[in-house]
């Protein structure tokens, strides 16, 4: 028996599409997304009134009520009620910390809408212009939710003519986001304004909020919240001015029903010819047509099964149903449907297009997978790869302390790697050691606890290190290297990727054979591969990628190289395989090393909140850092510094400007781009790296690769 009694009235209701609102709440940390989750459940009725704000239901997690931050998406269906009109919110509250955003991109494939909540205080932030972005690049239509307006009346004492000064800068400034990151088509129709009921103002904590039609249909005036906290009598603010009411408000009258959100988003999100048979199914969110889905959030049950969150964007999925998985090329079935109700699944006898829920399959499946109806598998083609806005740059060395338990820490590995694509998992066959790689420090410090915790794996962790690329800042020679056996030659010139100078239409004019996740570009300048055979040819491109999975500087990944491969001359045995790899990898090599190698460390933006008689110190600390000062913003009461930082300086930082600043001032950081270091910095990391690795200290000649 359900233990939610609205789950029989939500399945009847999933045939019918225009009562049906896919949402996330995105946003900067700490500006109220969770909170304001809170109010809509007790909305739809899940919660008490007086809880809503300090439940933080939709952050179950262990890890997540201790550290006061949400780690990862939830979602859950609510049931509302507009107008008598029942309709169905699925809901996914999003993490706001940057660590996560990769969680956030992979949600907002699978929603039509998302409610943007900003700080009144602190206004448009850093993370807040990324999500929106990455929303935009979605096709996900933004509405504003502008909370914490008490904090303006209380805390800051601006008048009513000042608060109204500084909302109207809010929603300016979103709207340039607007203007910046959307599409012509969307620029005009998606931009918002009170008059258009696409934003609300509120405070979460406290429970209320409006659109400025619910303020005219209820006779209220700013003048009335004022007085109300003026008063003391600020909590009876929610009984007339709910802050669900708002934001569902929103949803319903702005955001698009998934069939609507289906006919202007497939084309942009899915590789597909939406012309097709599967294309117009995907394009009508057609519930009579094959299933096909779309994996947002994966992890294992205790059975060895996958438990996938994810969006039917077509046909109808049951127990029992046989899937193809996409890009993984294999098969599940599935063993259970549900409907997610934050920590807890409601199983139910099937889900239908334009839906949200979970799936138990057997075997392995990934997050970002792209899953359809085994009869129709021939011609399906994946959604388009999700675009992360930052990546891996922190590692960790990780090793079990009990030597017996190696094969269950990489079965934990890679079930984390699985469940969470921006984790990269890798061995480093010269120490041994099994390495860990995340986007900051507490993305590791998370997957740490999942293996200690979840899996039960006693293990030792190293520091924390940094994560460096090695490219070059000039064309290299043309390298001439053979294989191992003597058999066969390669002839591989390397430059950078955005290399102009010098590079004639007959060097430049290859055929793309291969770009890998770095986007490091292979290109056949020989016209020879097409003569070939397969199996050489997938040599010569492991080579290449062999090449730049670790470079010869110090074993570090390669970036935005170019590889031309001018010429080639195989063995006629026809036995090549890893001659071929290793002779295609030594010319690379060569070539690298004789075109001005560099090294690139990673750089953070940081976002610096503090108290303005302390920005002095926050500053100071930056500088002895090696981080850049770019703008000093004064916000209220608060200094907000904005700059860069390697993200080698950044280990400690958070301890040291806390203890500064004895708690008064807050941060984010994020990964901004690459850099090139000064030749004497890049030295000794390289040396350091190569000690590390087991390398002999010196870098290599490069005649060594040569012949």
């Amino acid at each position: 028996m359900p233990r939610f009694k609205q789950i029989a009235q939500i399945q009847e209701l999933m045939s019918r599409k225009e009562l049906i609102r896919n949402i996330g709440i995105i946003a900067h940390i700490d500006h109220g997304k969770t909170t304001l989750a809170d109010s809509l459940l007790a909305g739809a009725g899940l919660l008490s009134t007086k809880m809503a704000g300090m439940a933080r239901v939709l952050d179950y997690l262990e890890e997540e009520q201790k550290r006061k931050i949400t780690i990862k998406t939830a979602n859950i269906s609510l049931l509302y009620k507009a107008a008598g009109t029942p309709y169905i919110v699925n809901l996914v509250d999003t993490p706001g910390h940057v660590d996560f955003t990769g969680k956030v991109t992979r949600a907002l494939r699978v929603i039509d809408g998302a409610v943007v909540v900003v700080d009144a205080v602190e206004e448009i932030m850093a993370q807040t212009e990324i999500v929106t972005k990455q929303a935009l690049d979605e096709r996900v239509r933004p509405v504003l939710f502008i909370n914490k307006v008490d904090k303006l009346i209380v805390e800051l004492k601006l008048n009513e003519e000042q608060i109204q000064k500084k909302l109207d800068q809010i929603i300016s400034r979103f709207n340039d986001l607007i203007e910046t990151y959307a599409e012509p088509e969307f620029k005009s129709r998606w931009k918002i304004s009170g008059s258009l009921g696409n934003v609300a103002f509120g405070s979460a904590l406290h429970g209320w909020g409006f659109t400025m039609n619910m303020a005219k249909q209820k006779g209220t005036k700013f003048s009335d919240i004022a007085k109300a906290y003026a008063d003391g009598t600020e909590m009876k603010l929610k009984e007339s001015l709910p802050v669900y009411e708002a934001v569902f408000e929103m949803a319903i009258n702005v955001i698009p029903n998934p069939r609507e959100a289906q006919a202007y988003r497939i084309e942009k999100i899915w590789d597909g010819q939406i012309t097709s048979k599967l294309g117009n199914a995907l394009v009508q969110c057609s519930d009579d047509a094959p299933a096909i889905v779309f994996v947002t959030n994966v992890h294992s049950d205790p059975n060895g099964d996958s438990v996938a969150t994810g969006r039917v964007f077509s046909g109808r999925l049951k127990k029992g149903d046989m899937l193809h998985l996409v890009d993984s090329l294999s098969e599940t079935e599935v063993k259970e449907v549900s409907i997610d109700m934050g920590s807890l699944r409601e199983e139910v006898s099937e889900v239908s297009a334009g839906s949200l829920a979970s799936f138990t399959l057997t075997g392995r499946v990934k997050a970002g997978e792209t899953l359809v109806d085994l009869a129709h598998k021939d011609g399906m083609l994946p959604f388009e790869g999700i675009c992360y806005v930052s990546e891996p740059v922190v590692t960790l060395a990780v090793e079990p302390k009990k030597t017996q338990d190696i094969p269950l820490l990489l079965d934990a590995l890679e079930k984390l790697a699985r469940e969470d694509p921006n984790l990269k998992v890798s061995a480093d066959k010269q120490t041994g050691e099994y390495l860990l790689s995340g986007m900051g420090e507490l993305h590791l410090e998370i997957a740490i606890h999942e293996l200690k915790n979840t899996f039960g794996i006693d293990v030792t962790v190293s520091s924390p290190r940094v994560v460096y690329m090695e490219s070059v800042a000039k064309k290299g020679v043309v390298a001439l290297a053979k294989s191992p056996d003597k058999l066969s030659s390669f002839w591989v010139q390397v430059m950078p990727e955005n290399e102009e100078a010098n590079t004639s239409a007959d060097e430049d004019s290859g055929s793309v054979l291969s770009v890998d996740e770095h986007r490091n570009v292979l290109l056949d300048c020989s016209a020879k591969t097409e003569q070939v055979s397969e199996s050489d040819l997938e040599a010569i491109i492991a080579g290449f990628e062999y090449a730049c999975k670790a470079g010869p500087l110090c074993g570090e990944p390669v970036r935005h190289l170019k590889v031309n491969l001018v010429d080639f001359q195989l063995s006629q045995s026809g036995e090549g395989g890893s001659e071929v790899m290793r002779g295609t990898s030594k010319a690379a090599f060569g070539s690298f090393l004789s075109a001005d190698p560099i090294l690139l460390e990673p750089v953070y933006r940081i976002i610096i909140s503090v108290a303005t008689e302390l920005a002095g110190e926050a500053s100071r600390i930056l500088s002895t850092r090696h981080g850049k000062v770019t703008l000093f913003e004064q916000k209220g009461l608060l200094t907000v510094i904005t700059g860069f930082i390697p993200v080698s300086e950044t280990f400690g930082f958070s301890k040291e400007l806390r203890t500064t600043t004895s708690g008064r001032a807050f941060w984010q950081m994020f990964f901004d781009h690459w850099e090139k270091m000064s030749q004497k910095q890049a030295l000794e990391v390289i040396v350091g790296l190569r000690k590390q690795k087991g390398l002999v200290p010196e870098v290599p000649k490069p005649e060594k690769f040569m012949e």
